[in-house]
């Protein structure tokens, strides 16, 4: 079994919930250094969580055109489980023109934290 939860299920014969919320999360970025003398970054962030010590991919934002300081429209909702630890990686990448995937993208800088610590910030604080 992977968790308590489906091993009460499987025990127990029946259902149950564990202690779950919808959390939204936002993301902005401000004065992103300009890797290329010529223009502004398009940036895009990548949200990953870490599941068995590997990072996988959640979602991604928009990528925002010639932008230094976006704030991003994209809403991430993830599930959080108050008992378990959630490590999350957001990465800030610089999209080449004409091109919306990572391979031909510039990595910019990341930044990790737990959901936990993103739900204590007061006002949905932003570091």
């Amino acid at each position: 079994m992977s968790n308590i939860y489906e091993s009460a299920e499987a025990t127990l014969g029946f259902i149950s919930s564990p202690c779950l919320t919808k959390v939204e999360l936002r993301v902005a970025c401000r004065g992103i250094s300009d890797r290329d003398a010529l223009s502004k970054p398009d940036p895009c962030v990548v949200l990953k969580m870490q599941s068995h010590g590997q990072w996988f991919e959640v979602d991604r934002t928009e990528v925002i055109r010639s932008s230094s300081s976006p704030v991003f429209s994209k809403i991430f909702l993830v599930d959080y489980y108050f008992e378990e630890v959630q490590r999350l990686r957001f990465e800030l990448h610089d999209i080449s023109s004409g091109n919306n995937g990572l391979r031909d993208a510039d990595f910019l800088g990341a930044m990790e934290c737990t959901l936990g610590q993103v739900s204590a910030w007061p006002n949905g604080k932003h570091i």
